[in-house]
């Protein structure tokens, strides 16, 4: 799948992109791609980020739990 068109760019940085998906019964609608990863993985691109988010759809997840909670 394609990278949809850029719907905007945050001041900080992050790319928002549109993304249509149901994780766990929650529907998003945008994915926002924070440009941390660029410095230490090269290899990796927004479209990468996207292709591997969009395998999330229709899926559920147990959440963990986390120490001190």
């Amino acid at each position: 799948m394609s990278l949809p068109k850029l719907l905007a760019t945050t001041k900080e940085g992050r790319r928002v992109y549109p993304l249509r998906l149901v994780v766990n019964g929650r529907l998003l609608n945008e994915i926002h791609i924070d440009p941390h990863f660029e410095e230490k993985h090269p290899y990796m691109n927004d479209e990468k980020i996207f292709a591997i988010v969009q395998n999330l759809n229709n899926r559920r997840f147990i959440p963990q739990v986390r120490k001190g909670d």
